[in-house]
This record gives C-alpha cells, sequence and structure tokens, in this order.
C-alpha cells in the first residue's frame, strides 16, 4: 500500500493520504450537513419553540430553489477549466463560505417578531443548503469520478466517501447533546457548538484540498483549452440511461430513509423512550456498525457485486425498522435494531456513489459524452431533495400528531406519529430500494465497457 500518488495516468491507484485527503472533504461537509438534516428541526421547535408546520412549509419551498441550484452548479462545473481541476477548484472558492453559513443558521435573532424569524429561517437556509452547500457539494462528487477511471479504487473510494461521512456525523451526533447541555442548553449554546463544527470542517476541506488531483478530464483541458460541451448530449447520455436513473433513485429512497431516521431520532428518544440523552447510544451503535461494515463490504464487492451488496443492505434495514416499530418501544431494543440497521447502512452505502459513477461512464460509452457535472449533481439535488422532503414530512407528521416541544409527556397520538417517522417510513424507502436494485445489471456488463472507454479516450 503507497502513501502518496506519483502517477498522473487516468488508470492509477491512490496512495494513501490522497484517499484520506478525499475523504476528509466528505466529513467537513457533514459536520454542518448532520445539523441540517438532524437537529435543526430539533433546534427550531425545542429550543427556539417554532411551529413545525411552518417549519415544513419553508424547507419544502427551500428545496424546490434548491433542486434549480443543483442543476445549475453541475451545468457550471462541467463548464469549468482551471488549473486547479473541475471540481476541486469549486471547493477553494467555497469552503469558508459554507463555514459561515452554517454558523448563520443559528442566529435566528431571539426577541424579534415570530415572522422576521421565520423570514430568517428562511434566507439562512437557503443560503447554506441551496447555495453554499450546493457549490461545494456538486462539485466534490464530480471529483471522484476525475480521480481515478480505475474501477476498483472507485470503489475503495465509494467507501471511503461514505466512511467521510458517517465519521462527521459520529463525531456530531456523539457530542452536539452533552456539548449543548453542558453550556447551558440555550441558543448561544447551539451557537457555540455549530461554531466548533464548522471550523472543523474548514479544516477538512483544506487538507482535501491539497492533497488531491482530478486526472480524468479531456486532453485539451489540461492544456487549459476550452471545448465545446454540448447540454443536449449531456443530457442525452443521462435520461437515456435507464441505470443511472435507476441509480439516481436508489439514492433518493436510501438517503431519504436514512435522514428521516436521523431527523426523528431525537424526537424518538425523547418523546417516545422519555430522554434526549438516549439519542447517542443508539445512533452512535448505529453510526459504528455502519462504520465497520462499510469496510466489510469491501470484501464483497468484487464477489457479489455492487447490485447485490445493496439488495442485502437495504432489505436489512427495511425489515429491522418493520420490526421495531411493531414491537414495544425500549432502550435495548432500540440498541440492537440500530445495530441492524448499521450493518444494513454500511453494505449499501459502500457502493452508492461508485454505481452512479459507473452509470455516468455507461452514458458515456452509449452516446460519447461525458456529463460527470450534471450526472452527479443530479444526485446531489436527490440527496438533498431526500433530506428536504424527510425532514418536511417529519415536521408534518409530528405537527399532525400532535406533538409538543414543552411537553414533558408527549400523547398517544404523538407518540405514533414519531415512531411512524422513525420506523415505518424508513422500512417503506429502502423496500422501494430493494425493488428497483432487483431490475439492475450493469454490473455484469461493466467491465466491457469500461475497456472499451479507456481505448476511447487514448485515441481521442
Amino acid at each position: 500500500m503507497k502513501l502518496l500518488t506519483r502517477s498522473k495516468e487516468q488508470n492509477v491507484e491512490l496512495g494513501m493520504v490522497e484517499r484520506l485527503a478525499y475523504m476528509s472533504g466528505n466529513v467537513g461537509i457533514a459536520f454542518i450537513n448532520t445539523i441540517i438534516a438532524s437537529f435543526l428541526l430539533f433546534f427550531y421547535t425545542d429550543v427556539l419553540y417554532l411551529n413545525a408546520g411552518i417549519l415544513g412549509a419553508i424547507i419544502l419551498a427551500s428545496r424546490l430553489f434548491d433542486g434549480v441550484t443543483d442543476i445549475i452548479m453541475g451545468l457550471i462545473v462541467d463548464r469549468t477549466f482551471s488549473k486547479h481541476g473541475r471540481g476541486r477548484a469549486w471547493l477553494i472558492r467555497m469552503c469558508i463560505p459554507y463555514a459561515v453559513s452554517g454558523i448563520l443558521l443559528m442566529l435566528v435573532p431571539a426577541n424579534a417578531s415570530e415572522m422576521i424569524q421565520y423570514i430568517y429561517v428562511f434566507i439562512t437556509y437557503n443560503l447554506c443548503n441551496a447555495v453554499c452547500l450546493t457549490a461545494i457539494y456538486v462539485p466534490y462528487n464530480a471529483m471522484s469520478v476525475n480521480l481515478t477511471s480505475n474501477t476498483k479504487e472507485r470503489g475503495i473510494i465509494s467507501v471511503l466517501v461514505m466512511v467521510g461521512a458517517v465519521v462527521g456525523t459520529l463525531i456530531v451526533q456523539s457530542t452536539v447533546d452533552a456539548a449543548t447541555t453542558a453550556l447551558g442548553g440555550d441558543a448561544m449554546a447551539w451557537r457555540i457548538v455549530i461554531t466548533i463544527y464548522a471550523l472543523c470542517g474548514l479544516v477538512c476541506h483544506i487538507f482535501c484540498i491539497i492533497c488531491t488531483r482530478e486526472r480524468c478530464i479531456p486532453v485539451v483541458e489540461a492544456q487549459n483549452e476550452k471545448p465545446h460541451v454540448d447540454i443536449k448530449l449531456e443530457l442525452k447520455a443521462l435520461f437515456t440511461n435507464r441505470y443511472w436513473l435507476m441509480a439516481i433513485g436508489c439514492v433518493f429512497f436510501g438517503l431519504f430513509s436514512t435522514s428521516i431516521l436521523g431527523g426523528a431520532g431525537m424526537y424518538y428518544a425523547k418523546g417516545v423512550l422519555g430522554d434526549t440523552a438516549y439519542y447517542a447510544s443508539f445512533a452512535n451503535v448505529m453510526s459504528i456498525t455502519q462504520l465497520v461494515f462499510l469496510f466489510v463490504a469491501i470484501i464483497f464487492v468484487p464477489k457479489i457485486g455492487k447490485r447485490n451488496i445493496i439488495l442485502v443492505g437495504m432489505g436489512l434495514i427495511s425489515l429491522s425498522a418493520l420490526f421495531q416499530g411493531l414491537l414495544p418501544p425500549s432502550l435495548p431494543s432500540a440498541i440492537v435494531f440500530a445495530g441492524m440497521k448499521g450493518i444494513g447502512a454500511g453494505f449499501a452505502g459502500a457502493v452508492f456513489y461508485a454505481l452512479v459513477a459507473d452509470t455516468i461512464d455507461y452514458g458515456e460509452w452509449k452516446v460519447g459524452q461525458k456529463a460527470e457535472g450534471v450526472g452527479v449533481s443530479a444526485m446531489t439535488f436527490a440527496t438533498k431533495i431526500a433530506q428536504g422532503l424527510s425532514t418536511v414530512l417529519l415536521g408534518w407528521i409530528i405537527d399532525f400528531g400532535g406533538y409538543d416541544g414543552a411537553a414533558q409527556v408527549q400523547t398517544e397520538s404523538a407518540v405514533l406519529a414519531v415512531n411512524s417517522a422513525f420506523n415505518y417510513i424508513p422500512a417503506f424507502c429502502c423496500g422501494c430500494v430493494v425493488v428497483l436494485m432487483l431490475f439492475y445489471d450493469l454490473d455484469k456488463k461493466f467491465p466491457a465497457i469500461q475497456k472499451e472507454l479507456e481505448a476511447r479516450r487514448k485515441t481521442n
């Protein structure tokens, strides 16, 4: 195992430093994105006592704008020609604005009217999520297509990307409740803690920028020329590509399930189990188990393929969530089922990014146009729409169920609402991924396609 990547060849195996550097980029993203996905709604409803239903409407409207910015950013990345690369150039530009925007999310004016507070939430949520996160997350994911064309190496990168997300998530969910409680549990406590996370994320992004290199770009780009990029051909390479459509569908349903699972976790701990301190117990079990099985998945992917790994992983999460919802709630059972969900998430998460990268290559092979920017931006769009809609749905469900953030004991309808969001909806979404993967057969065809693509690129 080499420490540094010394070759500029497209099919290179990356050194350990570059692998870890690229992984650290997702750690940096996760520090703030975990707050957005899992704790922001809780902060607004249980610390600032804002209305969950109104917040859900704000987030839904924001996600429509977010979808537009993702696609625009994908087009921008495909038309970026810089000595720093395509995606990496945008990490350089956006790492500081992203950190600042994350801090702004928590600075809701306490003494202002509710209308002013909701307007502030709308503006800062869009600034952080639809602008800054988009402008760093789309290019970051596009980099995975251009770091190397080596199929095995892409599989490793896919695992490390998920490891980065899990590590960042684990750090936040392990410390946020204890840290904010130790500092008083009020809005100022949350602001201090989120500022620390934002600064840690910035350090991770700087490490990623310094130690990575994009190699799989056309030679003319490397010579600072700007070739014409046909948007119609880009879109054809994607929307006539049934494998890409299936992969994006899997990303959406898979991340919707994990997002609503994470977002409902604090409500489940407080409203169903009786104490927010329980959240770290079962959430960390899931994250640690997922982290372990991300690496276990590396052993099985070459033997049984990406499709079958996802079938096993999503099937396990679906069954675990279903049975947890049906059985009487308790902390021990929550921990056991969290471990099972972690195993499933580790298997499936290990190959999601590599799956999308393979389908983008298939589109290039089919129509002759590489569309990594738009292709990956659609994945990012699916990711954020899944996170946003899950937050919206969670807000509406608990509001409909009568959840009261100030109450010590929740009503029966509120408990049912939280349990549905935490268990039944993830079970359904993971089942949808299983159905999609039953029709996916690119794994068998891909080695021949990749070999022909490499020959074409060298010729061109």
